[in-house]
């Protein structure tokens, strides 16, 4: 069924803008474009429609997006002068920040994306991401001034890159099956328990009070651990 609306979109999208393509038309055919450079064109075809125009306008873009299993999500910080976008299609993303409809930090065709994001002083605000595997989430926590990269905190790590960040990994389907019973045809265990799912630890900010902080719990005992740390200033 999706893929029949799919062709009658675009069918219909060809009739409508027969002469000239809107910017819409013009984002929707490079997101189905199949050819090898189609990743590039649909990535400068976003940001041009990011930069120039409300997004949730585009209703045929959003069901084209939902024919495809995609979608996208955007998100404001507190003060609402930091914008959040992200589209995801299959396991790309496609990420940006915008301040005044500029793109200010971006991430393109990557495996983890954009997350959340909060206002900080100084200009400043904290950038949090996000990647989803089969059996594992992480998150990582980063201030940015711009695009620019700040180490903060002393909750932190130091990152790959140098810079210092804050890295939460979870796993979130594990294997719990065991050697149950012996089975009295076989003479073999039975298999009992299985597969579990877990809710991802997830890092999260108070603005009220300036806080970053996560739980996790201790594989030892069970235990529910709080960390939390104050963002400082520089």
């Amino acid at each position: 069924m999706k893929i029949l609306e799919l062709v009658l979109l675009l069918s219909l999208f060809s009739s409508q803008v027969f002469g000239q393509k809107t910017q819409e038309a013009l984002l929707i055919e490079s997101l189905v474009d199949t050819h090898t450079d189609a990743k590039e064109k649909f990535s400068h075809q976003l940001r041009s429609a990011l930069e120039n125009h409300d997004l949730k306008t585009f209703k045929n873009f959003e069901r084209v997006l939902d024919s495809l299993n995609s979608t996208f999500t955007i998100k404001n910080s507190e003060k609402g002068d930091y914008e959040l976008f992200t589209l995801a299609n299959g396991l790309d993303h496609w990420s940006y920040i915008l301040k005044n409809k500029v793109i200010i930090n971006q991430s393109e065709k990557t495996f983890d994306y954009f997350y959340d994001i909060h206002n900080l002083p100084n200009g400043e605000y904290l950038l949090i991401k996000r990647g989803d595997d089969m059996s594992f989430s992480y998150y990582e926590a980063y201030i940015y001034n711009g695009n620019r990269k700040q180490g903060y905190s002393d909750i932190s790590a130091n990152g790959s890159d140098g810079k210092k960040v804050l890295s939460v990994c979870s796993w979130t389907n594990v294997d719990e099956s065991f050697p149950g019973k012996i089975d009295a045809e076989t003479g073999l265990p039975t298999i009992e328990g299985g597969l579990k799912t877990y809710e991802p630890v997830k890092i999260e900010f108070d603005p009220k009070n300036n806080l970053i902080f996560y739980s996790f719990y201790r594989i030892k005992d069970g235990k529910k651990n709080d960390k939390k740390g104050k963002i400082q200033e520089f």
